[in-house]
């Protein structure tokens, strides 16, 4: 995938993401994707002044998780999603991205070998397909195929392997599956602007896929509700948010979503990440204390 970048001071960018999440018009769809990374922790912004960076990322706009260890996240910014990647797993700590209808369209969902990521520095590991084949494992996105169907680049940019996680079928097509479609009718349906976080819950020695690729105990996912074309500044306590773990296991294809609705506060103690970070303080604790009982 062809990528464009931008290199500008930190504090700058900071201004345009912020911008872009707090404009109540609706999120431009940039077709043409720009790749930009970092592996320093977000925080760190003399590191950061020196970083290539895309400056109108939608995807960032609740903020760029961060935990105590930045050695294992080396930060990737894409035009569909943004993402938190492990090299040492080599699998995603986290992707975030937006969600409204205008990303589902006509595209028909790829077909042949998932892709590994060349955008990664040289002499990381590039996952392949075939790290999965015969596994007993399906190839589980993060952002959804559907979810991005609005152009042919959309739709490929979700078969990165930098966007997979070991899923077992009965989760992923089970109540992993149902939530990406009560996703989709909240955007078709109920014209809602979704803002979502989701990733793996490890063990301290999770099992490999071909002793390379990190399998998961459990996924979880975010979910900031919002009405169409509202931002960052729109977000309050009254705010509908809902917070799901579910595990990796067989035998749950059946299950409601619903069953592993949680709280933030829970994800962020056992995955350690600090999550919905641009929310303000007061707002944030109340949100990421609440259960959905939608």
């Amino acid at each position: 995938m062809n990528s464009t970048f931008l290199k500008i001071p930190v504090a700058l960018w900071l201004l345009f993401v912020f911008s872009a999440c707090s404009n109540n018009s609706v999120a431009p769809k940039d077709n043409n994707p720009k790749d930009t990374t970092h592996n320093h922790n977000p925080n760190d912004t003399t590191k950061m002044a020196t970083d290539t960076v895309t400056f109108s990322n939608i995807h960032s706009c609740m903020g760029i998780a961060a935990d105590a260890t930045p050695d294992d996240d080396y930060y990737m910014t894409k035009s569909q999603y943004v993402l938190s990647y492990n090299r040492f797993k080599n699998v995603p700590n986290w992707v975030s991205w937006n969600l409204n209808a205008s990303w589902y369209g006509d595209v028909e969902r790829r077909t042949g070998d998932f892709i590994p990521d060349r955008s990664l520095p040289d002499g990381w590991y590039q996952v392949r397909h075939s790290d999965y084949t015969n596994s007993g494992y399906d190839r589980g996105h993060m952002v959804r195929s559907e979810e991005r169907t609005a152009t042919r680049e959309d739709n490929d940019a979700t078969f990165l392997m930098t966007n997979i996680l070991p899923q077992y079928n009965d989760m992923n097509a089970g109540p992993w599956g149902k939530l990406e479609n009560y996703c989709e009718d909240l955007c078709k349906e109920e014209n809602k602007e979704l803002y979502l976080i989701a990733g793996g819950i490890f063990p301290a020695q999770p099992a490999l896929l071909k002793e390379k690729v990190a399998v998961p105990d459990a996924c979880f996912k975010i979910i900031v509700v919002l009405e169409r074309g509202q931002r960052l500044k729109d977000v309050t306590s009254a705010t509908r948010i809902i917070a799901v773990t579910m595990p990796n296991v067989k035998g749950i294809r059946t299950n409601d979503w619903k069953m592993y609705r949680t709280t933030v506060d829970r994800i962020e103690q056992v995955t350690g990440y600090d999550f919905l970070k641009n929310i303000t303080k007061s707002v944030q604790d109340s949100l990421e204390r609440k259960v959905d009982t939608f």
